[in-house]
C-alpha cells in the first residue's frame, strides 16, 4: 500500500528538482559516459548532474499508409466506446491479486533476484526485470512467453479499456474528510500493468507481429491518456511514466522493416496526451478540500462565539498540517491540537491585521472590529488565493511561453518576503502551494517524447519519397515538423553525412538525443 502522499507535496518535490537543474545550467560542464542501457548511451554532466541519453536508430523508409489514417493508436471520438475504462483496468490488475499466478510470478522474481545477488548483479539485470531493458532481438523468447502466459487474461481487458471514452474512479473528493491521507493503491498497480505490456510489445516485435506491437503501443498511450483524467497529480505522473515506457518500445518498433509509417497515427492522438488540467484544478482547491471550514471565511462580521465553534470544527480537518507543526494527530489528541490552534491565532494576529490593511486595503476600523480569529483566517485565505493564482495562471499557456515569460524567481522571492513580513497566517500557503511550472514540466517531457517520435516518422516518410535519403533540414519535410515544447519551434535537427541528429532540449535533469541512419 502506498504512503499517503498529498498532491501538493509531490509537485513541490518536482519543483525542487527543476529549480536545481535550471540553476546548474550556467555552470561549466564536465561530461562523463556512464553506461549502456537498453540500447542507450548515457552521459552524465558531473557539474550539473544532468543526463544526456543517446540512442542510434536504423530506419527503413516508409511513406504514409493508404489510407493515411489506417493505423490509429488512440481511438478517435467516433470509434471510442462510451464507458468507463477504470473497470477494465481494475479487472486486469485485480484478478491477478486473487490468482495462484500471482505467487508464481513473485516466485520467479524472487529466484531471479537471488541469482542476481549471488552473481553480484543488480536485481534488474536478470529475469523479468531485466527483460524490460532488453532489446527485442535479444529476448529469451520462450522464457518470456512462458512468463506472460501467467497473465494471459489481461490482453482482452486492456483492449476493452483502451477503447473506452473515459476514466472515472468516482472519488467524490468534495466529500472526503481527510484528502491528504487518500491512498491510491490501484494507480500504483497500473505501473505493473504497463510494465507487463512493455514485455508483450517487445515479444511481438521479436516475433515479427508488427500489428500486435502497434496495438499494444496504442493501449499504452490510451492508458496514459486515461490517467490524465484522474483527480490526482500522482495519477497523471504514472500516466507520463506509461508514455515513457511506450515511447521507448516504439523506438524499437519503428526500426522494423515491416513497420508502417506512424506519423499520422501519432499526429491524431490528443495533445497533450496526459492532460493535467483536472488534477491541477483539484490542486488549486486543495486547501479548501482539506480544511472545509475555511470556505466559510469572508468579510462578513461574525461574533466571537461563532469563531470558537469554527476552531472546534476546524481541528479534525487539520490532517497533515499537524505533522508540519509538530503536533499530535487531531484524531488522537484533539484538545492539545485545539490549544495549539488557539495559540497560533494569537501569535498570527498582528501580522494578519497588517496584511489585511496594507496589502488587501481593507479599512483599518473594519479589521480592528473583527474578532481575532476572523482576522487571522481571513488573512490566511486571502494570501493563499492571491499567491495560488499568481502561479496557477501560467499553466494556461503553452509550456514554451510559460518558460520564457513566467517570473518564477521574482514571484517566489516576493511571496517569501511577504510571508516573512506578515507571519504565521501565511503558513498554509507556504506548506501547500505547489509550483504550476513543475506540473507542466512533467507534461512537457511526455509531449517532447512524442514529438521526437513523430519527427523520426516524418524522416522515414521523407526518405521513402527521396531515394532513401535523410532530409537536409526539417524544412524539407512533406509534413509539418513536430514542435519542441521547450521552444515552440521544430526540434533541433542536424544532418551530418549519412547520419542525422535529433536533439531534444533539456527538461529537468534529462535530455534525449536520437541519431538516425537509413538502412542499406
Amino acid at each position: 500500500m502506498m504512503a499517503p502522499l498529498r498532491p501538493a507535496s509531490r509537485l513541490s518535490f518536482l519543483f525542487v528538482i527543476l529549480v536545481f537543474s535550471s540553476r546548474c545550467e550556467a555552470q561549466k560542464s564536465v561530461v562523463k559516459t556512464e553506461s549502456l542501457d537498453d540500447g542507450w548511451r548515457q552521459q552524465r554532466d558531473e557539474q550539473t548532474g544532468a543526463y544526456l541519453k543517446t540512442k542510434e536508430l536504423t530506419l527503413y523508409p516508409r511513406g504514409e499508409p493508404k489510407p493515411a489514417l489506417k493505423y490509429r493508436l488512440v481511438p478517435d471520438p467516433f470509434q471510442a466506446v462510451e464507458g468507463n475504462a477504470a473497470i477494465f483496468y481494475l479487472k486486469a490488475s485485480g484478478f491477478l491479486g486473487q490468482d495462484p499466478a500471482r505467487e508464481r510470478i513473485m516466485q520467479i522474481r524472487r529466484e531471479a533476484r537471488a541469482r542476481a545477488q549471488k552473481e553480484g548483479e543488480f536485481f534488474d539485470q536478470t529475469g523479468p526485470d531485466a527483460w524490460l531493458s532488453t532489446p527485442p532481438d535479444q529476448l529469451p523468447v520462450e522464457e518470456v512467453k512462458k512468463y506472460l502466459a501467467l497473465t494471459a487474461f489481461q490482453p482482452p481487458l486492456l483492449r476493452e479499456a483502451a477503447s473506452r471514452t473515459r476514466f472515472d474512479m468516482s472519488r467524490n473528493l468534495r466529500d472526503i474528510d481527510n484528502l491528504a491521507a487518500y491512498l491510491l493503491p490501484e494507480i500504483q498497480n497500473l505501473r505493473e500493468l504497463f510494465r507487463t505490456q512493455s514485455l508483450r510489445c517487445r515479444l511481438a516485435i521479436a516475433e515479427g507481429r508488427i500489428d500486435d506491437a502497434i496495438e499494444i503501443t496504442g493501449q499504452q498511450f490510451a492508458l496514459a491518456r486515461h490517467l490524465g483524467q484522474d483527480d490526482f497529480l500522482i495519477s497523471n505522473l504514472v500516466g507520463i511514466s506509461a508514455v515513457s515506457v511506450a515511447w521507448n518500445d516504439a523506438l524499437y518498433l519503428v526500426q522494423q522493416a515491416d513497420t508502417p509509417n506512424l506519423y499520422w497515427a501519432l499526429a491524431s492522438m490528443p495533445s497533450p496526451l496526459v492532460d493535467m488540467r483536472r488534477a491541477m484544478a483539484v490542486e488549486r482547491q486543495f486547501l479548501y478540500l482539506q480544511m472545509k471550514a475555511l470556505r466559510e471565511v469572508n468579510e462578513t462580521p461574525r461574533p466571537a462565539g461563532y469563531w470558537q465553534d469554527f476552531v472546534t470544527r476546524l481541528v479534525p480537518q487539520i490532517g497533515f498540517f499537524s505533522l508540519d507543526l509538530h503536533l499530535p494527530s487531531p484524531d488522537q489528541d484533539p484538545q492539545s491540537v485545539r490549544a495549539a490552534v488557539v495559540g497560533y491565532i494569537v501569535a498570527a494576529y498582528p501580522g494578519a491585521k497588517e496584511y489585511l490593511i496594507n496589502e488587501q486595503q481593507l479599512p483599518r476600523e473594519m479589521v480592528e472590529a473583527y474578532p481575532t480569529a476572523q482576522v487571522v483566517f481571513l488573512a490566511m485565505v486571502r494570501f493563499f488565493d492571491q499567491w495560488r493564482d499568481e502561479q496557477f495562471k501560467w499553466m494556461h499557456l503553452p509550456y514554451w511561453q510559460m518558460r520564457s515569460k513566467a517570473p518564477w524567481g521574482e514571484l517566489d522571492q516576493t511571496m517569501q518576503a511577504e510571508a516573512k513580513r506578515y507571519g504565521w497566517s501565511m503558513l498554509p500557503t507556504m506548506l501547500l502551494l505547489p509550483a504550476a511550472f513543475a506540473a507542466q514540466t512533467a507534461e512537457a517531457r511526455s509531449t517532447q517524447l512524442i514529438a521526437l517520435l513523430k519527427t523520426v516518422e516524418a524522416t522515414r516518410m521523407y526518405a521513402a519519397n527521396n531515394d532513401g535519403k535523410l532530409p537536409p533540414s526539417l524544412d524539407a519535410l512533406s509534413v509539418p515538423a513536430p514542435i519542441e515544447p521547450v521552444t515552440g519551434k521544430p526540434i533541433d535537427y542536424q544532418l551530418l553525412g549519412d547520419r542525422a541528429v535529433l536533439n531534444g532540449r533539456q527538461i529537468g535533469f534529462m535530455r534525449y538525443r536520437l541519431i538516425l541512419r537509413i538502412a542499406d
